[in-house]
């Protein structure tokens, strides 16, 4: 409710919260099925969760622009979450190429790796940022 006072875009960061969730959700179902994880051949719940995983930065995105203007450290989220929101797309179009070829998954594991170790915690520490400037901001 605070966010509505405050945010007049708001309404942006919705996508993140329903990606967060349904991510939370297939994530648990991947690994409860006891199955090696992203073996051959890939699951159906297995390309959900990383097309869901590849979305996380889009919809960061799109949170960071919903209190643009707030601040200059803003105009920084909003440029390290879109870069790698661009090699998330690009990353989700490799995947969805060798899935949808029924080839082995091994191919774009280095990008995955990449994606993970590095642009994942790149968002992550804009969003400890943004907090902690918010709590100065009180």
């Amino acid at each position: 409710m605070e966010a509505r006072k405050t945010l007049s875009r708001w309404y942006l960061a919705i996508p993140l919260c329903i990606s967060l969730s349904v991510f939370v959700i297939t994530n648990f179902l991947v690994y409860s099925n006891g199955k090696s994880f992203l073996g051959d051949p890939i699951s159906t719940l297995e390309a959900l969760w990383i097309i869901i995983l590849a979305l996380l930065s889009p919809c960061s995105t799109l949170l960071f622009l919903s209190s643009n203007g707030q601040d200059y450290s803003t105009n920084v989220y909003v440029a390290v979450s879109s870069a790698a929101s661009i090699f998330s797309m690009f990353f989700l179009y490799l995947v969805l190429k060798e899935i949808s070829k029924w080839s082995s998954i091994e191919t774009v594991l280095l990008p995955l790796a990449f994606y993970w170790t590095v642009c994942m915690p790149a968002i992550g520490v804009c969003f400890v940022s943004k907090a902690i400037m918010y709590t100065r901001e009180e």
